[in-house]
C-alpha cells in the first residue's frame, strides 16, 4: 500500500505517540499518499491515533475505534475519492467548530460539505430538488462531484462565532463519494459527515501531518488536534467538481472544475 513511503514501524491500529507523515500529490491527476517527514528528529509525540488500512477497505475492522470516536462526536481524517478530508458527524457542534478552527474558516466563504450515505440523506437535508436535478445527481453520484443545494429545516443551523465572523448553513454541498473506505465508515453511522479537505502546501501537496516542537513556527499543524487518521494509501487530491443548484431559475452553475468531468446541460 505505502511500503515505499511509510516505515514498516508504523502500527496498523489506533495508537498514541506517532511519527510524522505527509500526503503528497503527483499530477496528472494528483494523488496523495503518506511518507516520512525529514524533520522527524525534532518530532514530539501527539495522541492522534494513526490507523493504516488497505486501499479497498477490506480490513475495516481496524478502524472500529475511529468509527466509535465519530459516533461520540469526534473529529478525524478519512480518505475520499477526491482527497483526504477532515470529518465530523453532522450533529456534532463541537466537531464542527474544531474543523472550522482547523481550516481557519468561520464564514460562508469556506463552507463544509456533507458526505451522504445515500440519496435519502440528500433528500432529507436539502430542499427544492426538481426532477431534472434528481436525474443529474442520480447520474453522477457516487462520484467526484459536490452539488450545492438549499438546506432543508432538518439540517442543523449551526453558527460558529469567534467575535468577528459567523458561518450559517443556509445551503450545503452534498456528496456521495465513490471510495470504499469512506463508504464503509458512513455505513457504520446513523447520520452523514461534515467534511473539508486537508490543507495543501505551497507546492500543491496535501499535508497530512507534521509533528513539530511547540515552539516551532509551524507548530500550528493540525495533526495533534484531530482524534484519528485513517491512512488507506494513495488517493486523488485534486478535489471534486462543484456545481451550484441554488439558482431561482433552476440554473446549474459550475463553481469549480475538479476530478468530475464537465457536465452537459
Amino acid at each position: 500500500m505505502l511500503a515505499a513511503l511509510v516505515s514498516v514501524g508504523f502500527v496498523a491500529s489506533a495508537v498514541a505517540g506517532l511519527q510524522p507523515y505527509w500526503v503528497r500529490s503527483t499530477p496528472p491527476p494528483r494523488r496523495c499518499g503518506l511518507s516520512m517527514n525529514k524533520r522527524s528528529k525534532y518530532a514530539v509525540r501527539r495522541p492522534t491515533a494513526y490507523i493504516e488500512l488497505r486501499e479497498d477497505g477490506s480490513d475495516m475492522w481496524r478502524a472500529q475505534d475511529a468509527i466509535e470516536s465519530l459516533k461520540a462526536g469526534g473529529c478525524g481524517v478519512i480518505p475520499t475519492d477526491t482527497s483526504y478530508s477532515f470529518v465530523t458527524p453532522l450533529s456534532s457542534k463541537a466537531g464542527t467548530k474544531r474543523i472550522l478552527e482547523l481550516k481557519g474558516a468561520g464564514s460562508e466563504k469556506k463552507p463544509l460539505s456533507l458526505l451522504c450515505r445515500s440519496f435519502g440523506d440528500i433528500e432529507l437535508y436539502t430542499q427544492g430538488m426538481t426532477r431534472e436535478g434528481f436525474k443529474m445527481l442520480k447520474a453522477h453520484l457516487p462520484g467526484a462531484f459536490t452539488f450545492i443545494m438549499p438546506a432543508s429545516k432538518h439540517l442543523p443551523k449551526g453558527i460558529y462565532k469567534d467575535g468577528r465572523r459567523a458561518w450559517k448553513r443556509d445551503s450545503v454541498g452534498v456528496r456521495i463519494p465513490d471510495d470504499p473506505v469512506c463508504a464503509a465508515v458512513l455505513a457504520e453511522l446513523d447520520e452523514p459527515l461534515l467534511c473539508s479537505s486537508l490543507p495543501a502546501t505551497e507546492d500543491g501537496d496535501q499535508l497530512l501531518c507534521s509533528f513539530l516542537p511547540l515552539d516551532s513556527k509551524e507548530s500550528a499543524s493540525w495533526c495533534d488536534r484531530v482524534d484519528f487518521v485513517l491512512d488507506a494509501g494513495e488517493r486523488p487530491s485534486d478535489g471534486s467538481s462543484v456545481y451550484d443548484l441554488t439558482g431561482e431559475e433552476g440554473d446549474v452553475v459550475l463553481v469549480r472544475q475538479g476530478l468530475g468531468r464537465m457536465l452537459d446541460f
